[in-house]
């Protein structure tokens, strides 16, 4: 057992901490290596779209921030129309009387190609909805009876990406059937059951003749855990998912509806009651019922879902860095297997930043954020397999994380207050390195600060403050 608790007698040999202070200008941290709470299985990812799908595929800079970030999960829509957004639709034009396509795999092979060069993998989620309409290959047509398309035809498009990557030897396995899909059957607690039984027609079949490409695909969709989802999928005899796949995105409107503290409760939150199932109940019933043990994937995230010209830029500040790592410490908490941040990277417009991580607005020298920082922290030490113990801490204006990896105690350490805070570390056999970011550097130039902390002499949190703490056991 490793304790970092104020003795009394640390107290006295320390003056500068009131021992009647009740914890507002120090706080004490228990860590018992002794009790396993879980094995990590959380890898971390991000989206390529608007502001960095270009990016990604023309700056090695970008890639090479990416790799070192110890990202391992890149996910992208095969249909995306926008100035902004390189065409990747391998599809040229799709016949529907012969259900046969021609395809150009050039643009497609070089974005997987370099996803795999990082040492990460895609996840690729075909189809995405535009005014309405999911985005189809040239010739391919809307059925006007359900507004999707022919679910043979759409399931001959899905399986020649399957068959292409198994062609090449490459293992793509991660899919979702058609981003969103609340957007066509409805997102409040009574979806249109028409419109549901339509989409899952349209799933069963293509899962169907992906799987005959190649059985270890795992196909899936973002929407599963929405309770009438669920509910409805298997009281139907609805086909299997692969993974249990959900977006997180805690406010939506523009100027923000929530305080940064109701931000950081809502980060704590994977799902609720009412008409949502929570993560671990979606698994636990889909375990239920058909007996099998799903991953669970984050497959799209944000503070934030709403974009504007005034954006709002919590996402950059460290409001959204300390709302990102309390929403990841949950996800590890909770068994997730990936997390991937909506997106990679993105530049100066209209007065935003959009929803990147990285800025890319002069491409000759990139500016990470702080969400870049919080992910690129925990990605470079937590691995899958680490083993989660015990970390208690006295106070509701911090959240902890520690893991140990071969003989190494890591600490991971969220200050989710604005006010300044003092820690002493007591009782320590070793010294402790630390990387900490703060609300104590402007968030237009953010820093990583390095350090080692002794035993002997505090640390000061300047308000919004993670920072991780390595030491061996």
């Amino acid at each position: 057992m490793i304790s970092i608790i104020p003795s009394e007698s640390d107290l006295q040999s320390h003056p500068a901490i009131d021992s009647s202070d009740s914890g507002s200008h120090h706080l004490s941290i228990e860590i018992d290596s002794n009790v396993i709470i879980i094995s990590n299985a959380l890898s971390l990812g991000f989206q390529l779209d608007y502001g960095s799908l270009g990016p990604f595929q023309n700056l090695s800079i970008l890639r090479q921030l990416a790799e070192e970030g110890g990202f391992r999960l890149v996910r992208f829509f095969d249909g995306r129309q926008s100035p902004w957004v390189p065409t990747i639709m391998p599809c040229k034009h799709y016949d529907d009387t012969n259900q046969t396509g021609t395809y150009d795999w050039t643009v497609v092979d070089d974005l997987v190609g370099k996803i795999f060069e990082m040492g990460a993998e895609p996840l690729i989620c075909l189809g995405i909805f535009r005014d309405g309409r999911v985005i189809l290959p040239e010739g391919m047509a809307t059925d006007l009876a359900t507004g999707l398309p022919n679910p043979t035809s759409y399931a001959s498009y899905c399986s020649e990406w399957v068959k292409h990557f198994k062609a090449k030897e490459w293992n793509v396995k991660f899919y979702e059937v058609i981003n969103e899909p609340w957007v066509y059957f409805g997102s409040g607690p009574n979806p249109d059951q028409t419109k549901l039984a339509y989409y899952m027609q349209l799933f069963a079949e293509c899962r169907s003749r992906m799987k005959q490409e190649d059985q270890k695909v795992i196909v899936s969709f973002d929407y599963i855990w929405k309770k009438p989802v669920l509910d409805y999928w298997l009281t139907h005899n609805g086909p299997d998912v692969d993974s249990i796949n959900f977006h997180k995105y805690d406010d939506w409107k523009i100027p923000s509806q929530y305080t940064d503290n109701e931000m950081f409760a809502r980060a704590e939150i994977l799902g609720d009651s009412g008409s949502w199932y929570s993560i671990n109940e979606a698994a636990e019933v889909w375990y239920q019922h058909r007996g099998k043990r799903l991953l669970m994937i984050c497959s799209e995230s944000n503070l934030n879902a709403a974009w504007s010209p005034t954006c709002g830029l919590r996402m950059q500040q460290m409001t959204g860095a300390v709302w990102l790592a309390l929403v990841l410490r949950q996800e590890i908490l909770s068994g997730v297997s990936y997390h991937v941040f909506f997106e990679l990277a993105d530049n100066f417009y209209n007065g935003s930043y959009g929803f990147g991580m990285v800025d890319s607005t002069n491409e000759t020298a990139l500016k990470p954020w702080y969400s870049y920082y919080v992910q690129e922290t925990i990605g470079s030490n937590l691995k899958v397999g680490d083993i989660l113990v015990k970390s208690t801490v006295t106070s509701d204006d911090m959240r902890s994380l520690a893991w140990i990896h071969e003989s190494m105690l890591t600490v991971l350490l969220i200050c989710k207050t604005s006010e300044n805070r003092t820690v002493w570390f007591m009782g320590i056999k070793s010294p402790l390195s630390y990387e900490m970011i703060s609300s104590s550097t402007p968030w237009e130039n953010p820093v990583v600060k390095e350090g080692i902390i002794s035993g002997t002499e505090p640390i000061e949190l300047k308000g919004y403050t993670i920072i991780l703490m390595r030491s061996n056991l």
